[in-house]
Formats: structure tokens, C-alpha cells, sequence
């Protein structure tokens, strides 16, 4: 008979230590190979609140009336109709008036870029959305450049019976003293873009000509620019004028 085996029948415990070493070294081997993945589970941990707070919040919508010549009026083209437009749509509205903005110059019918983010058409009931965002521009010198613009205001198209003021500016009479009023003042002087107030002022989400059309400034996706009425189409057409302000 082998003396190991010899061994192993006079004195079992041999065997057991032997084993003991064995196992161990099996289990560290197993901890060792799994190590890369253990802290995993706390990384994941730590990173589920951050997806619980939802979306960074909108930026503070404007909440006092704003000058209306520090405003840009854009006039609409064609026709913007959330029937027919999807998400992700490019749109072009034209400057109507030159506006100096701080490394940006408007030039009477430059571009104002955006995309449609949200269209939405439907009946039973009827009820419609027609979200948008404005966040480039031709300026002077410098096609389609990165200016992000708030809609603030709509202009409904004039109905055919009312007359349309020229661009030429007007005078008017205040405080003893007449003032100069610029073309972007005098084309707006007899609509109501700030019911109660002066009307050199704009009241933003204020939305004229077209009664059954709401403007909420920020609600839209990704803080857009949002239309919603109780017919089952909003329709822009051309004529209707947009306010925006940088």
C-alpha cells in the first residue's frame, strides 16, 4: 500500500487540512473575479435621484409688460398649420423691422429659424397644440447664426375691412412734448397688445385677432413656445405676425 495512503487511514485530519487551503483558495479566487462588478450596484444607487428630478424647470417667463420697441416682429410666410406639420420641422419667419441686437444685426426681411416641437390635431373633442421654438437668424453679415429668441406674442392677420398702417413713423402727443414713435410702435399703435396698459407696451403671452387661440411662453417640450385652442387645427397664416424678444 502507498505511504500517502498509509497516511491518510492512520491519521484522517491530514486530508480535512488539505481541503480546508483548497476551498479557501476557491472562494478568494471567486471574490477576486466578481470584484469588478460589486461597486456596480452602488454606482446605479447613487445616480437614481438624479432621474428622479425630471427636466432642468423652465427659465422664468417674462411677467411685466415688456417696450414694444425692444421687441422683434416677425412676420409669417406660409402657412403653419399643426394639421400638417410633425415635430422636428423646420420653420422660417421674416423680420418685418431692423432691430441692433448685441452682436446681431436684423435687416428688414432677414430670416428668424426654428422648429416645430409639438403638433397635435384632433376631434371628439376638438382641440389642437402647435409648439415652436425660434434659435437662429440671418443677421448682417452672418447667415443662420445661434440666436435664441422667446415668442412672447401672436398678431392675428387684419380682417380685409381694416386698413393697414404704413411703416412710416407717427407722432404722438404726451406729457407736453410729441415723440417720435418707430414703424415697429406705429403698425401695432391700434392693437391691443397690452389690454389696460400703455399700448407701447406688449403683455406677454398676449394673443390678438384670434380668440380662440391661448400662447403659453414656456410650455411647450423643452420649454417651447405653445399654442392651444378648442378648434382642431390652429392655423397661422400668412399675415399673421410673430413678437419675440432675445
Amino acid at each position: 500500500m502507498p505511504s500517502t495512503l498509509r497516511s491518510f487511514i492512520r491519521f484522517p485530519w491530514i486530508g480535512r487540512i488539505a481541503i480546508v487551503p483548497l476551498i479557501a483558495a476557491v472562494s478568494l479566487f471567486a471574490q477576486s473575479a466578481s470584484g469588478p462588478g460589486t461597486p456596480a450596484t452602488p454606482a446605479v444607487s447613487a445616480q437614481a435621484p438624479a432621474s428622479d428630478a425630471g427636466p432642468a424647470p423652465c427659465p422664468p417667463s417674462p411677467s411685466t409688460e415688456i417696450p414694444i420697441n425692444s421687441t422683434i416682429a416677425a412676420k409669417v410666410t406660409g402657412v403653419l398649420d399643426s394639421g400638417h406639420l410633425k415635430a422636428g420641422k423646420e420653420i422660417w419667419v421674416q423680420v418685418e423691422y431692423r432691430m441692433s441686437l448685441p452682436g446681431c444685426t436684423l435687416n428688414v426681411g432677414s430670416a428668424l429659424y426654428g422648429h416645430i416641437t409639438a403638433a397635435i390635431s384632433q376631434k371628439n373633442p376638438n382641440s389642437s397644440e402647435l409648439s415652436m421654438v425660434f434659435d437662429h437668424a440671418d443677421c448682417e453679415g452672418q447667415k443662420k447664426k445661434e440666436l435664441p429668441l422667446r415668442l412672447i406674442a401672436l398678431v392675428g392677420p387684419p380682417e380685409p375691412s381694416e386698413n393697414m398702417l404704413d411703416d412710416a413713423p407717427i407722432v404722438m402727443q404726451g406729457a407736453g412734448r410729441s415723440a417720435a414713435i418707430p414703424g415697429l410702435v406705429a403698425a401695432f399703435h391700434d392693437v391691443n397688445l397690452n389690454p389696460g396698459g400703455s399700448s407701447l407696451y406688449v403683455r406677454p403671452g398676449i394673443v390678438t385677432r384670434m380668440p380662440k387661440l391661448k400662447l403659453e411662453i414656456t410650455g411647450g417640450p423643452g420649454c417651447s413656445a405653445r399654442f392651444s385652442s378648442t378648434n382642431r387645427s390652429i392655423q397661422l397664416v400668412p399675415g399673421s405676425e410673430l413678437i419675440l424678444i432675445p
